[in-house]
């Protein structure tokens, strides 16, 4: 096998979208035709670029179980017989997942050293402490264990792309996570004296966070490669939701289009909330008649991930409405059953005048949203059923079901959601109360009504 990783280097196509507003381009680097593409098989081409010219042995990478650098890095080093060994944090919360990018690590053989975010710097120092004395000679690809020393290295795989598109497009979008990839459009915009806005959707910090990340690696490249001005950075923080990894309703309805008019997968971790981004960007700045790029920066693996996954969708018939509330009932607090409701009725009804929703895992309905919007008079949506089921607590589900359902009541020219909720049922109340909704008075000696104001962001509405 050609050891030459240096040959390794991809022209991926430029193709144009509809768009009414301006004219829309997407550069599919996940279209590479190595390890599923992206912007990482170009960044860990780098990195194995670097290792060598340093006389180094085997590569310590960093990333969780979605990172998709970890599975470029990982199936590089297995075409190139390099050992791999990658730090790998839990998410914020303390949780670990497994995706397709993690099992594809770990079928290219590289090894995971599971970390919690509290102590990646110790984890580093002890992975390549027990790989020197084994008498390897290993190379972090982000420098020392605190990240500092290597932030040039990456940059060069999209100093290499801008030269392929300068000159080209008045602005070009991306999702910035850990910045390599804006990083090394900028340098690439400063040495060829470029025009064009680099806009950076962050996936994973705030602004300020991630203007300091690439101002250092620029920094960085300018003093180690070649001297440049750093210029102008521009990281849009506004579409993070509640940051990595997490996403919303509007990114999910993103994604689903993109597939289906484009044919293009979209992440949600990364691309779908880059393009999300993009769109949202270019509507609220009222940009037209320009031409935009977005870089496709990849994560064909987190696609499957996310459509393997548990799916909104819009309850399609009474039978799917009736199937839905005998599962979930029993989350309500009291039960439909202890309240002596007829179940089979209470469906007929919200299938016949209202509107029902429900995540689907493995074509199982795991939770519902339902209620009515055709108070004209006070322009009212009415909320009748929210429930999660218990296994599925913690998955932001409920917040994604309010999302549905309010977007929908603007659509439908409403300006309140209400609410009936029992007073004793804090755990509901306190739920409600953190998505905006406020007590407004007794339904009854039991009940409270909670009623939300809504905002109409998107648009739409009469």
């Amino acid at each position: 096998m050609q050891d030459d990783f240096k040959l390794m280097q991809y022209k991926t196509p430029v193709v144009q979208i509809p768009n009414d507003d301006n004219d829309i381009y997407i550069k599919r680097d996940d279209l590479i035709p190595f390890s599923f593409g992206g912007n990482k098989v170009r960044i860990a081409l780098e990195f194995i670029s670097d290792m060598k010219k340093q006389g180094k042995d085997c590569i310590v990478g960093y990333g969780n179980a979605r990172s998709n650098l970890s599975r470029a890095l990982a199936n590089l080093c297995y075409q190139f017989k390099i050992p791999c060994h990658i730090i790998s944090p839990a998410d914020e919360d303390g949780t670990r997942i497994d995706t397709y990018n993690s099992k594809m690590v770990l079928a290219c053989n590289a090894e995971f050293h599971y970390c919690k975010k509290t102590n990646v710097k110790e984890t580093i120092e002890q992975v390549l402490k027990e790989l020197r004395d084994k008498g390897l000679k290993p190379y972090y690809i982000y420098g020392d264990s605190a990240g500092k020393g290597n932030e040039h290295t990456p940059l060069r795989a999209y100093v290499k792309v801008y030269e392929d598109i300068k000159g080209q497009f008045d602005y070009i979008f991306l999702a910035t996570g850990t910045g390599m990839t804006q990083g090394g459009l900028l340098a690439g915009k400063a040495i060829h004296g470029g025009t064009e806005k680099i806009v950076g959707i962050s996936v994973a910090r705030n602004s300020i966070q991630e203007t300091a990340v690439l101002k250092n690696s620029l920094e960085c490249f300018s003093t180690r490669i070649q001297k440049i001005d750093c210029g102008e950075i521009n990281v849009e923080d506004a579409y993070l939701c509640d940051g990595y990894g997490t996403y919303n309703r509007q990114i999910e309805k993103t994604i689903h289009q993109q597939l289906i008019c484009n044919g293009m997968p979209l992440d949600p971790t990364y691309t779908g909330k880059a393009f999300w981004g993009m769109q949202e960007y270019i509507k609220k700045n009222k940009i037209l008649g320009k031409k935009v790029l977005f870089i496709h920066t990849g994560g064909t693996p987190l696609f499957f991930d996310y459509m393997n996954g548990i799916r909104l969708l819009e309850a399609p018939s009474k039978e799917a409405v009736e199937e839905a509330v005998i599962r979930l009932e029993n989350r309500l607090v009291p039960s439909l059953t202890d309240r002596k409701i007829n179940i089979s009725q209470y469906s007929e009804k919200l299938a016949h005048y209202g509107k029902v929703w429900t995540h689907y895992d493995m074509g199982k309905p795991v939770s519902i949203i339902a209620g009515y919007f055709n108070d004209e008079t006070t322009r009212t949506a009415y909320l009748s059923m929210l429930a999660v089921a218990e296994e599925y607590q913690g998955k932001r589900l409920a917040s994604s079901l309010l999302s549905e359902f309010e977007d929908y009541a603007i659509k439908s020219g409403m300006n309140y959601v209400k609410l009936e909720v029992r007073k004793h049922n804090f755990v509901a109340q306190k739920l409600y109360n953190k998505f905006g909704y406020k007590i407004i008075g007794d339904a009854s000696d039991t009940s409270y009504y909670m009623q939300k104001t809504l905002e109409n962001l998107s648009g739409g509405g009469h």
